[in-house]
């Protein structure tokens, strides 16, 4: 699928010019406290290592191609060869363009690139404090599959010090070789 355009904004892969305000939006996140355990971004070149690269988009203002409202990405969820269908996706928006449709949008175009590119199985890791990551990915058909109690302690922010709980959710797609069977995606 080619760039995806939506009313106020469109979606396109990541240029490397995009990266200073992609991470500041992951940025923005991270200040929420409840986005990841991470205390900062990553420079272009780590962020390049560790993302699948064909699953990096971002969505942009309709009128405005340089301005970056958000992003998603599908990381490798092990290194094991065995698992390398199975990923754990990453999605960020700008603060400013919260309600617009942007996340959904951005969900849906991952899920349906990690199905052209043969996964099977998108993970999120979702603090339990982010209720609307967690209902963006219950709408998009997945499952929490469970929690991870005291999974790491925080090194920042208001919890700085507290171990925290992480929820596990999952979505499975067609398996390769399966195009014409639906996953649980609904």
């Amino acid at each position: 699928m080619s760039d995806t355009t939506r009313s106020g904004f469109r979606l396109r892969p990541i240029r490397p010019s995009d990266y200073p305000q992609v991470r500041e939006i992951y940025e923005a996140g991270l200040n929420s406290g409840h986005a990841t355990y991470e205390s900062k971004g990553q420079n272009w070149e780590e962020f390049r290592q560790k993302k699948i690269m064909e699953t990096v988009f971002v969505a942009v203002d309709a009128d405005d191609d340089e301005r970056v409202l958000g992003w998603v990405s599908a990381a490798k969820a092990t290194t094991r060869s065995v698992f390398h269908g199975v990923v754990e996706d990453s999605i960020y928006i700008h603060p400013d363009a919260r309600g617009q449709g942007v996340s959904g949008a951005l969900l849906d175009k991952l899920i349906d690139t990690c199905i052209a590119l043969d996964k099977w199985s998108i993970h999120s890791w979702i603090f339990p404090e982010n209720e609307g990551s967690a209902k963006l990915h219950l709408s998009r058909g997945f499952t929490k599959v469970g929690t991870f109690h005291h999974m790491a302690k925080m090194a920042y922010g208001e919890l700085e010090g507290e171990w925290r709980d992480t929820d596990v959710y999952e979505l499975l797609l067609p398996k390769p070789g399966e195009k014409g069977v639906k996953g649980t995606r609904k």
